[in-house]
């Protein structure tokens, strides 16, 4: 009998990969000949998705989605078999069979595993994580678009016409679309990025060619529009400040592939927001019954946007936009540790420098749409390079050195896109710091709150990643300072509150977001806490109280995750950012107390608190679900956790 794993499972044979399930699960249907309906479920955790239609489900759910009683979806099963995967020079490849690439490379002090490394003497050599990708698409791994560009046979005229008519039959049904796209962009949900962009251009799209898209889809129509989208693209877009003249210049008939990419990024983000045994998967048919198979048709989309985008080599924001969408989807289906992301994330870098977004002018010009969405889009993509230096310990792309940052000012997505007289109004009613003074949270707030702990955490990284022999007790206790400081000044909109986590008069989206910033805020406070432990400056008290609270805080998101359902993909990242790190340091701080306790005299461990919120870790740990982009790391973990736990109640 096989020995079984904590969760009750045998434990699986090293010489046994995935691929050999696979191959059984494709033989059992080829007997019974319904191998068409065949979908692998990478895991037996997986949650099984309905793969047959069925009578729709009565209730709440039922009723939120587009469709109740038809299974629709912009792709027919049987269109979905001939075509095979967008991006696959096979034309029989799927987007879920399993690419196995290596993610590991250089890990530095501040990822997510340091605190274990640096520690081995005290907690044993057995601490490697893996840093396996699950499940990475090998057209990605492989750069296929490169070859994709070469001459076909399939359809007529150009290989970019005929990527463009892969593309254009992946996308779903009008109505399907719609409910999607509303979905992201709901005021609810209060989407930080411009919605109103997006939606403008799904309308163009379908009032352009609704006839066109409707199913079933004709080939030579496809062909005119991608044609016609190809045309677009190859020319240079002239970005003005005004938004009517802008969005006017890449909708109606200037539609491009860039906007076409935005299109099929936002739907992307919808479905991977949902669960996976939500009803809207029962109105789908074929593979899209199962979210990351849909989840990655889109993002192959995503992709081959970025490829036709990419022909003529011009820079524009909307070209910037996408590779940030792209990359920020990449992270969710294919985990934030991947060299892919790395390697797209240079990519971002690079256009965004290339395009001067670094290099904004001086504050003392116009406010307009479009200079207030390019501060909007360098904040976002300066935050996003500096948590994935933080996650992996490599030194950042971008450098506040290197930047004249240009802080956007509070102004609602909304207000932006009326005019120069609505803008110049909210400007006279912001306050002396660029706050507006009506106590709630804009689409701007959140990067505003970003770009000012994001500075901070350039010089954290800066002091974190450098010659240890060049750590200096007053920077590190000064930077501690102006973290505290910065947080502070924060208004109190954004900034969380114990008695907030049980209150019922907070909307979720607003505790959501006063968590996002608060633990992001801990984030950099327990890096420069560890430091100032290490080089003995500080006894080590502040950075278990920082710990624990920010292990609190991560297992509070999990206990009331019905709260934030919409943020359900985004929970393996904040584990390796948030859970992790911070049951290192508390782990590492026990075990030193329970081997020498006189080393530890003076300092409160509260050792049954922590063993109870480890406990909730463990817990988090394995609730993560195999799709995740990085379930690898956090099974990992929760196995070592358990180790931990263990051996505390010894």
């Amino acid at each position: 009998m096989l020995a079984e794993q904590g969760n009750g499972f045998p434990h699986r044979s090293r010489s046994c990969p995935s691929e050999t399930k696979w191959k059984a699960a494709g033989l059992r249907c080829k007997r019974k000949n319904i191998l068409a309906k065949c979908i692998y479920l990478p895991a037996p955790m997986t949650r099984r998705s309905p793969s047959s239609p069925g009578p729709a489900k009565i209730g709440k759910e039922a009723s939120d989605s587009p469709h109740t009683s038809t299974a629709i979806s912009g792709a027919s099963p049987n269109d979905t078999h001939k075509r095979g995967h967008i991006l696959s020079p096979l034309e029989c490849r799927t987007p879920t069979e399993p690419g196995r690439i290596q993610s590991g490379g250089f890990f530095g002090p501040t990822n997510y595993s340091a605190v274990f490394v640096e520690n081995s003497d005290n907690i044993g050599n057995d601490i490697q994580l893996s840093n396996d990708s699950d499940t990475l698409p090998l057209y990605d791994s492989l750069q296929a678009q490169n070859f994709l560009m070469l001459p076909s046979n399939e359809f007529r005229g150009s290989p970019r016409i005929a990527l463009g008519v892969r593309i254009l039959r992946q996308l779903p049904d009008e109505k399907t679309c719609n409910f999607l796209i509303q979905r992201e962009f709901d005021p609810n949900c209060h989407a930080i990025r411009l919605g109103e962009v997006v939606l403008t251009m799904t309308r163009s799209l379908w009032s352009m060619w609704g006839k066109e898209l409707q199913e079933p889809r004709n080939t030579e129509d496809l062909e005119r529009i991608s044609a016609h989208l190809c045309k677009n693209s190859e020319t240079h877009f002239q970005e003005v400040e005004d938004y009517e003249p802008w969005i006017a210049a890449t909708t109606g008939t200037n539609l491009r592939w860039e906007a076409v990419g935005l299109v099929f990024a936002a739907i992307a983000f919808s479905v991977v927001s949902y669960s996976e045994r939500d009803a809207f998967f029962t109105t789908q048919s074929g593979p899209r019954r199962d979210r990351r198979h849909f989840a990655l048709e889109l993002k192959d989309c995503v992709q081959s946007c970025v490829t036709l985008s990419n022909y003529m080599d011009y820079i524009n924001m909307l070209m910037v936009s996408l590779l940030l969408e792209n990359l920020i989807l990449t992270t969710i289906l294919s985990g934030d540790a991947s060299l892919l992301v790395w390697r797209q994330l240079g990519d971002l870098v690079s256009m965004s420098t290339a395009l001067g977004l670094h290099r904004l002018s001086d504050e003392d010009g116009p406010v307009t749409f479009l200079s207030e969405t390019k501060k909007r889009l360098f904040v976002l993509i300066f935050h996003i390079d500096k948590g994935a230096s933080h996650l992996t310990g490599r030194p950042p792309a971008l450098s506040y050195r290197y930047t004249r940052f240009r802080i956007p000012l509070d102004i609602d997505g909304t207000v932006l896109i009326q005019g120069k007289e609505a803008i110049e109004k909210a400007v006279q009613n912001l306050d002396s710091r660029g706050w507006n003074q009506e106590g709630r949270i804009t689409s701007s707030t959140i990067p505003r709150a970003r770009a000012m702990l994001c500075i901070i955490s350039d010089e954290v990284l800066e002091i974190s990643l450098g010659d240890p022999n060049d750590l200096k007790s007053d920077r590190i206790l000064s930077l501690l300072d102006r973290l505290q400081q910065t947080y502070l000044s924060l208004p109190s909109v954004i900034r969380f509150s114990p008695s907030d986590a049980y209150s019922h008069s907070i909307a979720d989206w607003v505790l959501w977001y006063r968590l996002m910033v608060h633990l992001s805020f801990l984030e950099q406070r327990l890096t420069l806490e560890r430091l100032a432990h290490k080089i003995q400056i500080l006894n080590g008290q502040s950075m278990i109280d920082c710990a624990l609270e920010m292990l609190k805080l991560t297992n509070l998101i999990w206990v009331q995750r019905d709260r934030f359902a919409g943020h359900h993909h985004d929970y393996d990242w904040m584990l390796m950012c948030w859970g992790v790190p911070s049951s290192g340091v508390l782990c590492v701080e026990v075990l030193k107390q329970m081997k020498s306790p006189s080393a530890s005299e003076g300092l409160k461990i509260p050792k049954s608190e922590i063993v109870q919120n480890l406990s909730l870790l463990i817990g988090f740990l394995e609730w993560i679900i195999p799709g995740a982009g990085n379930y690898a790391l956090c099974k990992r973990m929760s196995q070592l956790s358990g180790e931990f736990a263990a051996g505390f109640g010894e």
